[in-house]
């Protein structure tokens, strides 16, 4: 991985609130809650629902991965993800680090997570400490650590 910036935690510590069987075609989904904010995010599960089970209520790490539909410099504001409560659909936040070869910024938003960009927009362009604004598609994902 070619990154610039210094070495970051891409892991985000969260609390698991709930753990959302697949149901009507749609995949397993966590709620997570980002410690000291009211943010009650929805991501779909990369890794066994039955094993998380066991987890509600209590602190997990894990990785947070989304995809860009396009994304802009942002002049003004903070680190923030909308909705509060639900799937992410707008999110702004400080590159950590950028991914040239996978086309990828790890962003603080109120968890640190790796968005790839599409194709068209390089990640080369950006730098650690920019601020992006941007659309994710829906389904960002959630890894858990082993």
């Amino acid at each position: 991985m070619t990154t610039t910036g210094t070495t970051v935690p891409a892991t985000a510590r969260v609390e698991l609130e709930e753990v959302i069987a697949p149901a009507g075609g749609a995949p397993a989904r966590v709620r997570i809650a980002p410690t000291g904010t009211a943010y009650r995010i929805e991501l779909v599960l990369d890794g066994d629902a039955g094993a998380l089970a066991g987890r509600v209520g209590k602190r997990i790490s894990g990785t947070v991965r989304g995809r860009a539909l396009r994304a802009w410099h942002a002049t003004a504001g903070g680190c923030f993800i909308e909705p509060v409560w639900g799937m992410p659909r707008i999110v702004q936040g400080r590159v950590l680090a950028v991914d040239v070869q996978s086309n990828a910024v790890l962003i603080e938003l109120a968890v640190p997570a790796w968005i790839e960009m599409e194709s068209s927009q390089p990640v080369a362009q950006w730098q650690t400490g920019d601020m992006l604004n941007f659309y994710v598609e829906s389904g960002m994902r959630f890894t858990p650590a082993a």
